[in-house]
């Protein structure tokens, strides 16, 4: 269809929409909450196709998103990437600090040497956590490190102490970790980050086996039964009650790790790894201009330019 019928086939269009929307809003959804919020959200997905529509006939390019460095989720994004370039400490090493955080544990153990994991040899020796994680403060309102108290370094030397139990599966020499203390209030949203961005496999979201930071209780009271990560690593005295069921058997977790790792491959390197966090942060991916701009032509964006900024000042 030529560009000129289109044009003339827009007012038609704008008489049927109004129509619509005129019946839409005199009409009354009803049935149980279920199909309510079905009618809503479907509504919801109509409007936003016609606000891509509306933006589509704007000859000026309309960006998808402002830069907003107090966005809990960009702040989020800036304390995972700081994160990451931060040096790696044998876990079994952590020293008590203040501070609260993020954190990330690694995989390095060696074919072949007592505590090897056959099923996690795509992550031994990469840049990939197998764990990541958070440390909340014990005052919500604290402003610097001791304020927030040693809860960082007591989350990391917590898990040094759980894998260290596990002795029959699992070496405390084979990890490592990176942590980073972190203003109070940031600390959720760069766990989050982190989590979707390298979907470690012992993070409960990823669902694979997670587990490990599960504290025990009686085999009465525990009725989801023994956690992916307990039947993989046995030695943890609760975990090992012979009432408690395994959630799913060894063999079906490790297929499910390699299925995960062979569709989310591991980072070998940082150059990787932050060359995706830069992409993340991408803002506008729009065609270049169809014409060159040529110095001596006029247009109302020369208005614009002769205004002075808001913070300029007479000079």
């Amino acid at each position: 269809m030529s560009s000129k019928n289109q044009k003339a086939l827009f007012p038609s269009l704008i008489d049927e929409l109004n129509y619509v929307a005129d019946r839409l809003v005199a009409a009354q959804a009803e049935g149980s909450p279920r199909v309510v919020k079905r009618v809503r959200e479907a509504l919801e997905t109509v409007s936003q196709r016609l606000a891509q529509a509306a933006a589509g006939l704007d000859p000026v390019i309309r960006p998808s998103s402002t830069f907003d460095p107090t966005n809990p989720a960009t702040a989020g994004r800036i304390v995972a990437l700081t994160m990451v370039a931060q040096a790696r400490y044998p876990l079994s090493r952590v020293p008590v600090f203040y501070g609260s955080g993020v954190y990330a544990l690694y995989y390095i153990g060696k074919e072949g040497v007592p505590g090897w994991v056959p099923a996690y040899a795509p992550l031994a020796g990469t840049q990939h956590p197998i764990y990541v994680g958070k440390a909340d403060p014990i005052d919500p309102a604290a402003k610097e490190p001791v304020a927030q108290g040693q809860k960082l370094a007591a989350r990391l030397r917590e898990h040094a102490k759980t894998i260290g139990k596990a002795t029959t599966t699992l070496d405390i020499h084979h990890f490592e970790c990176r942590f980073l203390i972190v203003q109070t209030g940031f600390q959720s949203s760069a766990e989050r980050y982190l989590i979707d961005f390298f979907k470690p496999i012992w993070n409960s979201e990823t669902k694979i086996c997670y587990g490990m930071s599960k504290h025990g209780d009686s085999a009465e009271t525990r009725g989801n039964g023994r956690s992916p990560w307990h039947t993989m690593h046995p030695g943890v005295g609760w975990s090992d009650n012979e009432r408690l069921v395994d959630q799913r058997p060894k063999h079906q977790i490790e297929l499910d790790i390699a299925a995960h790792l062979a569709t989310n491959r591991p980072y070998t390197d940082l150059t990787h790894i932050f060359d995706n966090f830069v992409a993340d942060m991408k803002q506008l991916r729009v065609p270049l201009a169809s014409q060159e701009i040529d110095p001596n032509a006029q247009d109302e964006l020369d208005q614009l330019s002769d205004q002075p900024d808001i913070t300029d000042t007479p000079g």
